[in-house]
């Protein structure tokens, strides 16, 4: 189950990622209104083991540390996350939202997966993941895949006939075009793709609609 509110002044889309016999789950993006995911956790009584972090811009981290002081869960994001998480100026938060957020990650990651086999090792078989790196918005920009779900959480990586953008620190065109094409391109034409704004699309869709691609697949 994979469920979403859309939170803070730029609309973050934070997800839930739920096994729904244990109530088990990973929260994923929790931008911002810690109040709001709160109770919607609450109200599901759900038990959240993760918190995840598809990138360290600030409209997706604002809540992060409330969530995790209140249910005790550990903060997970890219090894490349660090200068964002723990710069106001990096992640934007100074600059765009008005409020200064600074904080550090429990575990830095890669894609091998490795470097968070023990992350799995706490969730529901159901809930396992694959992290892909995708740079070219950001330089930490992750993907998780849920092949389970059949869906992979994007962040800003893709958005439904748009992409991301690369015109922020840490960001480039060309890196975040071919992070499309070879990490999100070769899923299968199925998946979902659930995005940090904005509606969800797939990867077929995508493929023959996203206008920054004209392309033969």
């Amino acid at each position: 189950m994979i469920e979403q509110i859309t939170v803070g002044a730029l609309g973050v889309n934070t997800y839930f990622v739920i096994d729904e016999k244990t109530k088990e789950g990973i929260v994923i993006d929790p931008g911002a209104q810690a109040e709001r995911i709160l109770d919607k956790i609450k109200d599901n009584e759900w038990e959240i083991k993760l918190i995840l972090l598809t990138h360290g811009h600030y409209d997706h981290i604002g809540a992060a540390q409330e969530i995790k002081k209140e249910l005790g869960c550990d903060i997970i994001a890219h090894e490349n996350a660090r200068e964002y998480l723990e710069d106001a100026e990096i992640n934007l938060s100074t600059v765009f939202g008005g409020v200064k957020v600074e904080l550090e990650a429990d575990k830095y990651i890669t894609e091998d997966r490795a470097s968070y086999e023990d992350l799995l090792k706490v969730l529901p078989d159901e809930l396992s993941f694959q992290v892909l790196h995708a740079p070219g918005h950001t330089t930490d920009s992750i993907l998780f895949y849920f092949k389970n779900y059949n869906a992979a959480i994007v962040g800003d990586v893709i958005f439904r006939e748009s992409i991301g953008r690369a015109d922020l620190y840490g960001g480039n065109i060309t890196t975040l075009i071919n992070s499309i094409k070879t990490k999100v391109f070769t899923l299968e034409d199925d998946t979902v793709l659930y995005p940090g704004h904005g509606p969800a699309t797939t990867v077929i869709h995508e493929k023959n609609n996203n206008p920054y691609f004209n392309m033969d697949f």
